[in-house]
């Protein structure tokens, strides 16, 4: 798959342009209201006696003493940082600044967290080119607000995809301590479930925010030492989205 390609080029300035305008129409009606994070009311909201209740058995001390919040926000932070490059040199590309489209690949290589390069190296053999890192969203419903950490152009089923990056949680994403409450006590509280109701609340303001983007799928990622694991938005969470919205902005 070549960045140089015309239809694909046209997809990254189309996309760039829906962002751009999204940020500033957001930025024009939501002035003077006061947002709030979604992470704290969440957990307040659905799942406040979660407690982490240990590794699997296969996860190895060595493992373990690296697989915590500082381990996650080093990937996390090399592989935006990068993408915020990459996002700018097309914009200059846009511009007529360059005449080569950029390429993501050789930037990547110069990265210097592994975890990072191999996420970014999955996304694109997934089909996924990231084009924008930590996307502000704010909700037509309330008071809220968060950031989307990668969005990207799917060169194969065209439209956007929002990646929800996880890193860190090997061993015990799924482990539960019980279960969610309100209308989604049928779901257990672990990491996972956690995860994609928070995407889903990200991708419900992603929609109002960006209003002009028509076609917008949603992925949690998780990359840790057994790879990049891609899962799409649970159903579930998708559909719980507008009551999950307004029962958060109560505990803000």
């Amino acid at each position: 798959m070549s960045h140089d390609s015309s239809k694909l080029r046209r997809q990254i300035a189309n996309a760039l342009r829906a962002l751009d305008a999204g940020r500033e129409r957001a930025r024009s009606e939501r002035q003077g209201i006061t947002h709030h994070g979604i992470t704290k009311p969440l957990r307040q909201a659905y799942y406040p006696k979660y407690a982490f209740t240990g590794y699997d058995a296969t996860v190895d001390a060595a493992d373990r003493s690296r697989k915590g919040q500082r381990f996650g926000s080093a990937v996390d932070r090399a592989a935006c940082e990068l993408v915020l490059k990459f996002r700018d040199r097309w914009r200059r590309h846009l511009r007529g600044c360059t005449k080569a489209a950029p390429d993501l690949r050789p930037m990547i290589a110069e990265l210097k967290i592994p975890h990072a390069r191999h996420l970014l190296l999955a996304l694109l053999r997934q089909g996924l080119i990231p084009i924008d890192a930590q996307v502000p969203v704010t909700s037509a419903d309330a008071p809220l607000r968060t950031e989307v950490d990668f969005v990207c152009c799917d060169a194969r089923e065209g439209g956007m995809a929002l990646v929800e990056l996880k890193c860190g949680f090997c061993g015990y994403r799924t482990r539960a301590s019980g279960r969610m409450q309100h209308e989604l006590r049928q779901q257990n509280d672990s990491p996972e479930m956690q995860h994609h109701l928070q995407l889903a609340l990200t991708t419900r303001m992603f929609r109002q925010t960006y209003r002009d983007v028509t076609r917008v799928s949603a992925y949690v990622v998780y990359c840790d030492d057994t790879g990049v694991t891609r899962q799409p938005l649970r159903v579930w969470a998708s559909r719980a989205a507008k009551a999950a919205t307004l029962r958060v902005a109560k505990f803000t």
